[in-house]
């Protein structure tokens, strides 16, 4: 009996140490741990600062945009976008790799695209790779209408209290043939995007360090808490 316990327990530690592997590697973001030290002020990405202005209405979009005027938005209702993109856009094009001699090409799109509306195999999906590519988002402002914003999707699963510090910018073409998808459905204008990402700041083989990183230290624990049980079970004995 003892030793179908203790089997148990190595399957529910495996289990629990692969599980980790997989979210931390693939989908996990660890962009948190970079804006640790993003500072507070009016550069994008930043934690806002009492300049930066809060775009709550529609029409108040394109001023921001024709003045270049630093915002950021209130914590409201977010809608998942069928579109990720890059984090690190320099990882994107077509890469040389060699493998047991043999030379292969490896192309990275800088976007990845879901159908709309989303299905939820290819949400997740988008989900699991959320380690290189980040997610567009439509936040609903105080007017009723809607904003594609674009900043680090652990503030969507956080739901910050405050984004960033963004500003807007006009959408490139894959963001507008997004946009004009969901203009059907969301009060959005397909022009303009809410850019509060900082760009930079994650290095996709820094990012994978850090992964690693994160994984040694999640098996140490579980490795530590496993022997602080046994070793209560042998005093108890």
């Amino acid at each position: 009996m003892k030793k179908e316990s203790f089997s148990l327990c190595i399957i529910l530690r495996n289990t629990i140490c692969a599980t980790l592997v997989f979210l931390v590697m693939l989908s996990a973001p660890t962009g948190w741990v970079y804006d640790l030290w993003a500072g507070e002020g009016t550069e994008q990405g930043q934690r806002p600062s009492v300049d930066v202005q809060r775009l709550q209405q529609q029409e108040d979009i394109e001023t921001c945009f024709l003045s270049n005027t630093p915002v950021t938005v209130n914590n409201r209702e977010l809608a998942a976008c069928p579109l990720a993109r890059l984090r690190d856009s320099e990882q994107a094009g077509v890469h040389m790799h060699h493998n047991s001699g043999v030379k292969r090409s490896v192309s990275v799109s800088e976007y990845i695209y879901a159908d709309y509306p989303i299905p939820p195999l290819q949400r997740f999906v988008q989900g699991f790779v959320g380690g290189y590519y980040n997610r567009y988002h439509l936040l609903k402002l105080e007017d009723g209408s809607w904003l594609c914003v674009y900043f680090d999707d652990y503030l969507a699963l956080t739901g910050a209290d405050n984004y960033p510090t963004g500003y807007v910018r006009y959408t490139t073409t894959e963001e507008r043939r997004m946009l004009n998808q969901m203009a059907e459905d969301y009060d959005v204008d397909p022009v303009y995007v809410l850019d509060m990402y900082r760009y930079g700041k994650v290095s996709w083989m820094m990012d994978i360090l850090l992964r690693l990183a994160v994984c040694v230290a999640a098996a140490v624990i579980v490795w530590s808490v496993k022997k602080a049980f046994k070793m209560q079970f042998s005093h108890r004995r």
